[in-house]
């Protein structure tokens, strides 16, 4: 039996998430210091951030890698070790962790550019994401065919896509998906137009900050949001996710390759539990759990 760990990406996140995680003196002691080389006060965003601050790109996504990589501590402690792992979005960059690509306050120093690079690629309010949900993704991308302002950005589930572009993009798209027979298009609270070629120049930016990493190959295989495939050599990682951020996420293909190793249980690392409830498409019959506090961690019964 494998387990994989699965991390989840923007939207997860939730005032007061990382409080409980705190007390614990090894990860008190890891949070300081992945704080002080990335230059991000993580405990107050863990702790002390409303809704609102933590809805931010640049907020969300470091609290989010730390929740990922400290829940991941505890589980080791206990002695549970994943197979294999994947993470969604930012949530890569956890899975990253998990496989030792490469340590934690480096890696919290890259996803910290990354959300600083994402809030500022494009205007506020000039872009955003919807959800499309009752069309399967070749259906989406015959409706979106031809536009140069809205594209496929996360492929979750054979009945669920969401897409990103330009407001005036997500308009006419948002048309044309209804015409075509889409149950719901569903706006999403984000602030741009994520995995699309408007994150272009963030990408570049990030990219910088990833060459500034000493990566290396992962442990254990991690799936890559860009193919759907494990990550290929640690050498080949910074571009992998600079690509990663102006390409669609196909969560789909990954949650497939891990079932392909032999992966018959889940564990969502982090908070909520919003890629658990993919699962049920995309792996039925597989177990699908969730911790998201150091009281699941214990509570936590990997089926024998």
């Amino acid at each position: 039996m494998g387990i994989a760990f699965l991390f989840p990406g923007q939207g997860s996140q939730h005032a007061g998430m990382g409080a409980e995680l705190l007390t614990d003196p090894e990860v008190s002691d890891l949070c300081d210091r992945c704080s002080s080389t990335a230059d991000v006060d993580l405990r107050r965003l863990l702790t002390g951030a409303d809704d609102d601050e933590l809805r931010l790109t640049q907020n969300a996504q470091p609290a989010l890698c730390f929740m990922g990589v400290a829940l991941t501590l505890l589980l080791r402690r206990r002695g549970i070790e994943p197979a294999a792992a994947a993470g969604h979005s930012v949530g890569e960059y956890a899975a990253l962790a998990a496989g030792g690509a490469a340590g934690a306050p480096q890696m919290i120093k890259a996803v910290v550019e990354r959300g600083r690079a994402m809030a500022e690629a494009i205007p506020a309010g000039t872009s955003s994401m919807a959800a499309v949900l009752g069309l399967d993704p070749q259906a989406v991308e015959v409706a979106l065919g031809g536009m140069n302002d809205a594209w496929p950005a996360n492929y979750n589930t054979p009945t669920q896509t969401v897409i990103a572009g330009t407001t005036a993009g997500l308009e006419a798209a948002t048309r044309r998906l209804q015409e075509a027979g889409a149950k719901r298009v569903i706006p999403l609270n984000v602030s741009a137009a994520f995995h699309t070629p408007l994150m272009a120049p963030a990408a570049e930016r990030l990219r910088v900050a990833l060459d500034r990493i000493e990566w290396r190959s992962p442990r254990i295989p991690v799936m890559a949001n860009l193919t759907g495939r494990p990550h290929q050599g640690g050498d080949r990682i910074p571009q992998v996710m600079e690509m990663q951020l102006r390409s669609p996420v196909r969560w789909g293909a990954c949650v497939a390759a891990l079932v392909e190793l032999g992966c018959d249980t889940v564990v969502e690392v982090g908070p909520k539990r919003a890629l658990t409830g993919m699962m049920r498409e995309l792996a039925p019959g597989k177990t699908a759990l969730a911790v998201g506090t150091p009281a699941a961690v214990v509570e936590l019964a990997i089926p024998a």
